[in-house]
């Protein structure tokens, strides 16, 4: 269709092969990073930003070349775009764990997959608000955040660090839900609807009583 013609759907499924293929190969490997903990080091292993990475960069081709153009969305343009955005991040989290999958264990796939809600969610809001070039940018500070604030010490971490609690952590489940569920709200609240929304506050506080 025309609105995949002018995205580069097949860069983004490739680099999501890339990014598989080098966590299977380099996931488990661990870099030292500093941390607010007390022994003040810590080491986050490859895997937790790959998939941050990986989870992103559907949402980041939602930019084009035609973004000016596009600034002036119809319904027909937003129908298109929720069915791009949808395939294009179910099919990439479906390659990218399948690729991690080979060399990874469950419980991680599991973490991973989690995460991707949470990322996805972040970079929807992200572009929402600053535009989809800009996508990255709200995924990447929380990672800063997380690999500093988020290590607690003696290899626990905080309850919101939703991408390195264990697998059968409820909290970092509802937390990546709840993510997910902002970054679509976000992404839904299109200039018409707040328009519309607007709208109806208006009447509403002109028939309010006093």
């Amino acid at each position: 269709m025309a609105f995949a013609k002018v995205r580069p759907a097949r860069s983004v499924l490739a680099a999501t092969v890339v990014l598989g293929t080098v966590t299977a190969w380099l996931g488990h490997h661990q870099a030292p990073v500093p941390v607010a903990a007390a022994d003040g080091a810590g080491i986050i292993p490859m895997w937790r930003l790959l998939a941050m990475a990986a989870a992103v960069i559907p949402v980041l081709a939602l930019h084009s070349r035609l973004a000016d153009l596009e600034s002036a969305a119809t319904h027909p343009f937003r129908a298109a775009q929720r069915t791009y955005v949808g395939v294009m991040t179910t099919g990439c989290a479906v390659t990218f764990l399948g690729i991690t999958s080979i060399a990874l264990d469950p419980p991680i796939l599991v973490i991973m997959g989690r995460s991707w809600l949470s990322w996805c969610g972040l970079a929807l809001l992200a572009g929402s608000l600053l535009g989809w070039r800009l996508a990255w940018t709200l995924p990447s500070l929380v990672t800063a955040g997380f690999i500093y604030w988020g290590y607690r010490g003696e290899g626990e971490y905080q309850w919101w660090e939703f991408s390195a609690r264990p697998h059968d952590d409820v909290p970092s489940l509802l937390l990546s839900v709840a993510l997910l569920a902002a970054g679509l709200a976000a992404y839904a609240a299109t200039p018409w609807r707040r328009r519309r929304f607007r709208g109806i506050w208006r009447a509403a506080r002109a028939v309010r009583p006093g």
